[in-house]
């Protein structure tokens, strides 16, 4: 599974996949370690970002990228670290710009960010972002379509230390890497829980072969358990 991992980040670098390594010189975790530096990580902005799209909407947003996947990032040209890329879209049967605007603002300045809004565009292509900065998340981006109806919400947290391959393995343990987009929930709603491991022989199946959401979503009450960190 490990090569089908690496040719997966490796076509993810190919891709444009990579960011600017931050905390160059902190020590890289590996082990117990790299996994617990990963899990919190992700709990910690993915939690944030739950608390912005709930306050834009109170419902089932469609899951884009679920944002558990380890990418790999480089710093000096070397792949030297790891990423997450969260995505989550909604297209919404009235839109009102002017409330997502203000309560997305809202949410980012509760978590501590600093959140400012610009237009780009006009008419049909027209698009209005808030885009706010620091604490867990990094950079959180929400994205007000109204000639298409839809808002889009992303968060990139950055690049830490640590290696994207190894953590992967212990993310999606016994899982081969292509069948993975299965594990994750297809939509995320207000009884979301954050998520950190996806085994083989422990993780309900969201999607079909297809890629179309299994409907009901699978009701999961209790994760599998990593044998990783504390």
């Amino acid at each position: 599974m490990r090569g089908v991992l690496r040719r997966v980040l490796m076509a993810a670098l190919a891709a444009g996949m990579v960011v600017t390594m931050t905390g160059c010189g902190a020590a890289v975790p590996t082990g117990d370690a790299l996994y617990r530096d990963g899990e919190k990580r992700y709990t910690d902005y993915s939690t944030v970002m739950h608390d912005v799209i709930m306050a834009i909407h109170e419902g089932e947003w469609t899951v884009e990228s679920y944002g558990a996947s380890p990418i790999a990032c480089r710093a000096d040209g070397d792949l030297a670290g790891y990423a997450f890329s969260w995505v989550r879209t909604l297209e919404p049967e009235q839109l009102d710009v002017d409330a997502v605007v203000a309560d997305a603002s809202s949410a980012f300045e509760e978590a501590g960010m600093a959140p400012e809004t610009s237009v780009l565009g006009d008419g049909e292509r027209r698009e209005i972002n808030v885009i706010a900065t620091g604490g867990a998340v990094g950079r959180g981006v929400v994205i007000v379509r109204p000639g298409r109806g839809i808002i889009e919400v992303s968060a990139a947290p950055g690049c830490f230390p640590g290696d994207a391959g190894d953590l992967s393995d212990m993310v999606f343990d016994g899982l081969v890497y292509t069948g993975a987009s299965q594990r994750f929930p297809a939509f995320e709603g207000p009884v979301w829980q954050p998520r950190f491991y996806f085994p083989e022989g422990g993780s309900p199946i969201y999607r079909d072969e297809d890629g179309a959401p299994v409907q009901p979503q699978p009701d999961v009450t209790e994760f599998p358990v990593a044998p990783y960190g504390d």
